[in-house]
């Protein structure tokens, strides 16, 4: 009997949080039109309708379990097509504000907490932040061209990937989203989980709720699993922003977008003219690095270009002019795609607006 109550208790500890019974909700608590419509899609890419009832499918798909006689969801199932979220997972709700200055101590200029399916949050969030967030339009010769402070796509890739990968156990905390006149963060709750590290991020895939984020996929909340972070940094290169940053301990994930930074001038509001980029050293402690990339077959220029894109987040053709002194744009251009062959860069948006992000 303990053999087996140690047996029980381990199945339980190693069950992600995702998959467990929400022990005092029943079948009714689902919205089932939203259900039905999510199984009809199913069936559409199957190509084959199934016979089987709605509750033998949830039953199939992981969604529903018995519990002493009685058809309980999961929290996954609860999260997407709970009526009531808030009552039986409140930690699912979202808290945001924005502030006056640069740190919470500023005035709140508007603030809202959202709770719902993850769907409706998401939505929420986003339409919170493009309300708050400034759009300037400059005259780019007989054209107007607005130009947001945080790209849109990055600011719901930052929420889609904070309610996909927060850990749902944690029931005192909610995911945050804060403001400031210089950035955007996004808190979720729970530190990276499995292999993923901040040195990583990005490259290495592991989903603490991957039954949430295959339904979030199927639903089309997110493009495509496990891109996130990628097409954050994407948009935020194609504006012209810094990249973003990430912290992380055993509590919290934060994502932090940079806002697009502006310059009133005495017509119009327009962006502040880029400055050449400083000279790049070669420091004592770069340098094995250095001679390591040469030997591997970059050639002097790129191999300063790749420490430089490293260090900084990002590099232009430009920057890579400014390092390397004395060689024509279409070098650098040539130098620069010879990088992303190789697979040291990655290359976003065209032409003159170009840039490229280490991997």
């Amino acid at each position: 009997m303990a053999e087996k109550k140690a047996t029980k208790q381990n199945r339980e500890e190693n069950e992600s949080t995702e998959s467990r019974l929400v022990l005092n909700a029943t079948l009714e608590e689902l919205d089932f039109e939203k259900i039905d419509a999510y199984l009809h899609t199913l069936d559409e890419q199957g190509g084959v309708p199934s016979r089987l009832s709605r509750s033998e499918r949830l039953l199939e798909l992981g969604m529903i379990s018995e519990e002493n006689g009685t058809l309980r969801p999961i929290i996954a199932a609860v999260l997407i097509f709970g009526k009531n979220v808030a009552r039986y997972l409140p930690q699912a709700s979202m808290k945001l504000a924005r502030f006056k200055g640069q740190d919470v101590t500023g005035i709140i200029i508007d603030r809202v907490e959202v709770s719902g399916t993850l769907d409706k949050i998401i939505e929420e969030a986003a339409r919170f932040v493009l309300r708050n967030m400034r759009v300037t339009s400059p005259i780019q010769g007989l054209y107007r061209e607005d130009i947001p402070e945080y790209p849109p796509v990055a600011v719901r890739e930052a929420i889609t990937n904070a309610v996909a990968h927060r850990d749902y156990g944690i029931s005192g905390q909610k995911i945050s989203i804060r403001m400031f006149d210089d950035r955007l963060e996004v808190e979720s709750p729970g530190g990276l989980a499995g292999p993923v590290t901040l040195e990583n991020l990005g490259k290495k895939r592991y989903s603490r709720n991957p039954l949430l984020a295959r339904l979030m996929y199927e639903l089309k909340l997110v493009e495509e699993m496990g891109t996130g972070i990628l097409r954050m940094r994407r948009e935020l290169a194609e504006l012209g922003s810094a990249p973003p940053t990430f912290s992380s301990d055993s509590d919290s994930f934060t994502a932090y977008l940079p806002a697009h930074i502006f310059v009133e001038t005495e017509h119009r509001i327009t962006e502040p003219k880029p400055e050449a980029a400083p000279f790049f050293e070669i420091s004592d402690s770069l340098r094995p690095e250095f001679f390591a990339l040469m030997r591997a077959g970059l050639n002097e220029r790129q191999a300063r270009g790749l420490l430089y894109a490293r260090e900084r987040g990002r590099l232009t053709n430009r920057d890579y002019r400014a390092i390397n002194p004395d060689i024509t744009e279409e070098t650098a251009r040539t130098d620069l795609l010879g990088l992303v062959d190789k697979n040291y860069l990655m290359k976003f948006g065209d032409k003159r607006g170009a840039a490229y992000l280490p991997r």
